[in-house]
């Protein structure tokens, strides 16, 4: 009995070694997603089409890079993000050179919150998935 109950451990620690090293080998291969390719965070740009062709999956890192006197960068709801509303943001960037990152699957949100950029198309709506 001393064996089967020991054999038990050595497979449930093994399981667990490998989940762990699972979650280590997938955060490492994390990568960096330009929102907006070349063109950056500014206003004229497409972000619905860029959206629909990106590619990020949970522990990526978006990047948004935009003149900071010009725009920021508002992690909103979707409600928010429908209505362009920046009064309440979960989340707000202004450097300029932002990294965002979302560790879990499902769509995300962000708009600018200067002036009406946002209702001028400055918004973006970002699946994450495996």
């Amino acid at each position: 009995m001393g064996t089967s109950r020991s054999q038990g451990r050595n497979s449930a620690s093994t399981l667990a070694a490998a989940l762990v090293l699972l979650v280590l080998v997938d955060c490492a291969l994390a990568a960096t997603v330009n929102v907006g390719g070349s063109s950056g965070w500014t206003l004229g740009y497409n972000y619905k089409t860029w959206a629909s062709t990106a590619k990020v999956r949970p522990y990526d890192s978006l990047f948004f890079k935009y003149d900071p006197r010009l725009h920021n960068a508002m992690v909103v709801s979707k409600a928010d993000y429908d209505s362009c509303k920046t009064t309440s943001p979960w989340a707000k960037h202004a450097s300029g050179k932002d990294y965002i990152k979302f560790t879990k699957s499902g769509t995300y949100y962000i708009i600018c919150g200067v002036g009406t950029h946002c209702k001028a198309g400055m918004k973006v709506a970002v699946t994450v998935k495996w």
